[in-house]
């Protein structure tokens, strides 16, 4: 990890050497295709830190932002953490995200390892380009759930500070969705020459 040092390279590194799963309090550590993924993944899960993400080299999309939240920080990048869900008041299955921005000089910057489908580094002029383009990628996910234009209305993004590490899933949603609720504009079209896939 010393030998890193651009957001270029952690991607690099990561997408060659960090895979989808998650660490159970059990100790074993879960793979994306195992049988039995997500059957107690509520009742097992516990966030890992960035030295059990180096170790075992698997991590969810929670677990690898804090991974790249160690490095960033430690090689003096302005960062936000950003998670989003769809909030609702009764129990679902949608999926949440966790992803990374970054400042570069004058641009904001997404880096995406976990959601390996749309894995890269994009360049944005401003935060409100960047949030819409990541909720418009979210939505096309949720899409593949059959969720209605109602529910769609409960999307948030919060922005977090690091939790603690080793917690449940519980003390994971109660951190990040008790977070500072972000307000951004859904509707602004996708920039040209800006979203670079690298």
């Amino acid at each position: 990890m010393n030998n890193i040092k651009t957001p270029e390279a952690l991607l690099d590194f990561m997408s060659k050497n960090i895979n989808y799963g998650y660490l159970g309090k059990n100790g074993r550590v879960y793979h994306y295709d195992d049988i039995d993924f997500n059957v107690e993944w509520e009742q097992l899960y516990i966030l890992e830190s960035p030295s059990d993400v180096l170790k075992n080299l698997y991590g969810n999309c929670w677990d690898q932002v804090e991974f790249e939240r160690k490095w960033f920080l430690k090689e003096g990048y302005q960062i936000k953490t950003i998670y989003e869900m769809v909030k609702l008041d009764y129990d679902n299955n949608y999926p949440t995200h966790t992803f990374l921005i970054y400042k570069d000089n004058e641009y904001w910057c997404w880096f995406e390892n976990a959601d390996f489908n749309n894995r890269g580094i994009r360049k944005f002029m401003t935060i409100d380009e960047l949030l819409n383009y990541q909720y418009k990628k979210y939505l096309d996910f949720l899409k593949t759930f059959n969720i209605t234009s109602e529910e769609i209305e409960k999307i948030i993004m919060t922005e977090f500070d690091k939790p603690k590490e080793h917690i449940n899933v519980k003390e994971y949603l109660e951190h990040v969705i008790n977070s500072k609720e972000i307000k951004f504009n859904k509707n602004i079209e996708e920039p040209k020459g800006m979203n670079k896939k690298r």
